[in-house]
């Protein structure tokens, strides 16, 4: 039996051991209690400020990663410089992501909440 053998062997039963550990966990230790919503948490107007504040910032740095992309885009281009391009085009993708996940994070979390 050659060594990568060995490790083949050895890797396909330490998954075999680690699935079964993972397949045979019973649902009722899976369960996670789930608490009605309270909205007499201190300090909630304070939390509902912030979150706004940081949807704010969220939205402004998609916004300047998409003016940097077009800037550098455009520098590169016009330049013959490839790299600055490269670069500008990441910045732009970066941007449009960023964007589109301050846009979509209201509907993403809640989602995910309504989900259980």
């Amino acid at each position: 039996m050659t060594r990568r053998t060995r490790m083949r062997v050895a890797v396909g039963g330490a998954v075999a051991a680690a699935l079964s550990v993972v397949l045979s966990a019973e649902p009722v230790l899976a369960q996670v209690p789930n608490p009605a919503p309270d909205s007499s948490l201190p300090g909630s107007s304070l939390i509902t400020q912030v979150l706004g504040w940081l949807k704010y910032g969220a939205i402004a740095a998609a916004v300047a990663g998409l003016l940097a992309g077009g800037i550098a885009t455009g520098v590169g281009h016009f330049g013959s410089n490839y790299s600055a391009a490269s670069a500008g085009r990441k910045w732009l993708l970066g941007g449009i992501g960023a964007a589109m996940i301050a846009g979509l994070a209201h509907t993403i979390a809640t989602t995910v909440y309504n989900a259980t």
